[in-house]
């Protein structure tokens, strides 16, 4: 499928999966259902603009008998298994070159392999483009402009450097306004929190306390400079057993540096601590 037919696809509402096998992926199937019939489409055509225009010469078949039809449906489910979901993010990735990538190395690597590199190439540009504007801001003391994007900012750096061990991660963007979130994916998914932060002496805000293995706050002083302050679910609900968090109504949970700079933590243990987990 075309890059093209891909981004068509999700505009329609569809769900677009990324094959995730080393075997080369050859099938070309399509399963219709409607309220008054089901049907499938087995031959040559790929999802093409020279299959669809009929600049290609191709054999297709159509099959509405049940038993085939379900064998149809069993087939493709047992491939989404083996897929990833084309999600924005993923999407974003393949736009900027990674769909190329992925098409020439995918004989030999898994798109579970290949994603990384992209992954790390395409959010490592990514944060060290909002980190000068950030910076920028800094400077002329414009930070109140730049609030939603630090939390950006921080998602991309950590992307960035989880990539570089080989780790997927997804993230969601669209809650920069309160805790921005990212899942990691390696073999069992791990979410995490993720507070991003560009002044010393800064608290840190959490606005919720469930749904997360992880609060990883990120405290990028300058593009070259960060610091990983990373504290479990556990250790979130023993600080506030013992009343060193402190609820706002405004701002919710707020940890003052005096407690989350106990919990700095070096990248390589983070991950490695996620392998363990698996």
């Amino acid at each position: 499928t075309e890059l093209e037919g891909i981004k068509k696809l999700k505009e329609l509402g569809c769900s677009v999966y990324l094959y995730n096998n080393r075997k080369e992926f050859h099938p070309k199937v399509y399963l219709f259902e409607s309220e008054s019939q089901k049907f499938a489409i087995v031959g040559s055509s790929n999802l093409s603009e020279g299959a669809l225009t009929g600049k290609n010469v191709e054999f297709n078949l159509m099959i509405s008998e049940k038993n085939l039809v379900d064998y149809v449906d069993s087939f493709i489910n047992s491939l989404i298994s083996e897929s990833m979901l084309v999600d924005d993010n993923i999407l974003s990735v393949l736009e900027s070159g990674g769909y190329n990538s992925i098409k020439r190395e995918s004989y030999d690597n898994t798109a579970w392999d290949i994603l990384p590199k992209i992954n790390e190439n395409y959010y490592c540009e990514k944060f060290e483009e909002l980190c000068k504007t950030i910076q920028e801001s800094k400077k002329r003391s414009e930070l109140k402009k730049q609030k939603f994007n630090i939390h950006k900012m921080a998602l991309y750096k950590l992307i960035c450097d989880l990539s570089s061990y080989g780790l997927n991660v997804n993230l969601n963007e669209d809650k920069t306004r309160g805790n921005a979130h990212a899942i990691i994916k390696a073999g069992n998914e791990v979410k995490v929190i993720v507070q991003g932060m560009v002044l010393d002496n800064q608290s840190a805000i959490l606005r919720e306390l469930d749904g997360f293995d992880y609060f990883v706050i990120l405290r990028i002083t300058n593009c070259e400079t960060s610091e990983y302050y990373i504290l479990n679910k556990n250790e979130m609900d023993k600080l506030i057993r013992e009343n060193k968090i402190t609820y706002n109504e405004n701002f919710k949970y707020m940890i003052s540096p005096k407690i989350y700079e106990k919990y700095e933590s070096a990248l390589d243990e983070f991950v490695r601590i996620i392998f363990e987990s698996q």
